[in-house]
């Protein structure tokens, strides 16, 4: 099974987050990840590989959350949801604190590892 996440790499310290700990779990095998612009830009080849996962997770930073928006947006609207600031994380412009980062790589974790065996549903 491989298993899709997707940061929202937003322009703050809790979008840098996601993309950070996304990076340190991405292997290339059993978790992936696909541009996040591609999606609801409609590029069909980013599409086709995201739905090639079998899960998702979105690692939104705020309560905008634009990764889960992302992956609707190309049809993908059964994954997990992790909202950053809900961690108790504030959100500010200062992309290079990346106070409580260990909250966000703990949930991912906690997360991924709740995932099951049933495939997303594709529109």
């Amino acid at each position: 099974m491989s298993i899709g996440i997707l940061p929202c790499q937003g322009s703050s310290n809790t979008g840098v987050m996601t993309s950070k700990v996304m990076l340190e779990k991405v292997d290339g095998n059993k978790y992936k990840t696909v541009c996040a612009l591609g999606l609801p830009l409609g590029i069909e080849g980013i599409i086709k590989n995201g739905k090639k996962n079998e899960k998702f997770v979105a690692l939104n930073g705020c309560p905008i959350k634009c990764a889960s928006k992302a992956l609707e947006s190309a049809g993908i609207v059964n994954y997990e949801e992790i909202n950053v600031t809900e961690l108790g994380i504030q959100k500010t412009g200062d992309m290079k604190d990346l106070d409580g980062i260990e909250k966000v790589r703990e949930e991912l974790d906690k997360v991924l590892n709740g995932i099951g065996e049933e495939k997303c549903e594709i529109l």
